[in-house]
């Protein structure tokens, strides 16, 4: 559960996001099939200095190689001097979000292809973590090596029950937070956006998205012909904030999941990590703008807009 502030905003208790699926490793000081997460503050252990996430690319919108040279940013339109992390091919930590509810059952055997794939293209010493969700939410894999991935997690993909997107993206932004080793970062969600069963509102995941080392979201919805006007309606939207929220691209999966996974793959490996020393060191959970300029006017960026600083413990 989130603490503080935001949880005086929920009318139902959030209880249980994050379970012990069957077969997965129980985390530290859980025991049992479906036993809760501990609580995890949303925190950068870094601070103040921020490492915020980027991505590049040009105007056909294919991915680019980052020149550091190109880069100015502004918190609250002061310019601040930046540092850079994270080398393209370094390692980088990776958070799978998957979406396991009914609406996806036509879909499961692309959503196998294309996370495997995106996880054989990672970077060597990469670590990936992964979450399935219906109307509950499993860690089925935690924080791995790339190379010791055991990808039979996926056979758990069911295709069946609601849908706790919201709930889910927090949970898992909560526990990589607290456990992701590498400063580059990404989360690829897999899903068509649709929620019928989250506690939490759209406005909270945002704001659980955009802190300080956050990771890069990739939106991985279907195509809209695959898709109920509907769904189509809402779930490519709310798809479409998450990657704008969460400082990345909304990436169909539909009609080629091969060639989906590969651009996924691409922005990973390009991403990289601005670092700059926040301008108010206090931890007051204060929102702060966020600009990134670049000198070359056909090249564009993304990144989350704004960020929170760490409220007291």
């Amino acid at each position: 559960m989130l603490t503080g502030k935001w949880a005086a905003s929920w009318s139902v208790p959030l209880i249980v996001l994050l379970a012990i699926a069957a077969g997965a490793t129980a985390l530290p000081g859980q025991s049992g099939a479906s036993a809760p997460v501990p609580e995890i503050p949303v925190i950068d252990k870094s601070w103040p200095v921020v490492n915020l996430n980027v991505v590049l690319f040009n105007k056909q919108g294919f991915v680019q190689a980052v020149d550091e040279h190109q880069f100015r940013l502004f918190e609250d339109g002061v310019e601040r001097p930046l540092q850079f992390r994270g080398s393209p091919d370094s390692p980088v930590s990776l958070a799978l979000i998957i979406d396991s509810s009914g609406s996806i059952y036509k879909r499961k055997p692309s959503i196998v292809s294309a996370v495997t794939a995106i996880v054989k293209a990672l970077p060597p010493d990469s670590e990936v973590m992964a979450v399935l969700f219906a109307d509950e939410s499993y860690l089925d894999l935690p924080f791995t090596p790339v190379s010791k991935v055991d990808f039979s997690f996926l056979d758990r993909l069911q295709a069946r029950g609601g849908t706790r997107l919201y709930d889910t993206v927090v949970a898992t932004e909560n526990y990589f937070a607290a456990h992701a080793k590498y400063v580059r970062r990404a989360m690829v969600i897999l899903s068509d956006g649709e929620d019928n069963a989250s506690h939490v509102s759209r406005g909270v995941t945002f704001w659980t998205m955009e802190q300080a080392g956050a990771p890069v979201v990739y939106a991985c919805p279907p195509s809209r012909s695959n898709m109920f006007q509907t769904q189509a309606s809402v779930g490519l939207i709310n798809m479409s904030f998450l990657a704008k929220e969460g400082g990345g691209l909304d990436i169909n999966l539909d009609p080629d999941p091969a060639a989906a996974a590969a651009e996924v793959a691409a922005a990973i490996r390009s991403q990289t990590a601005v670092q700059f020393t926040a301008a108010d060191p206090a931890r007051d959970g204060k929102k702060h703008k966020l600009e990134l300029r670049l000198r070359d006017k056909n090249l564009g960026v993304r990144a989350i807009p704004e960020y929170f600083a760490p409220a007291k413990q």
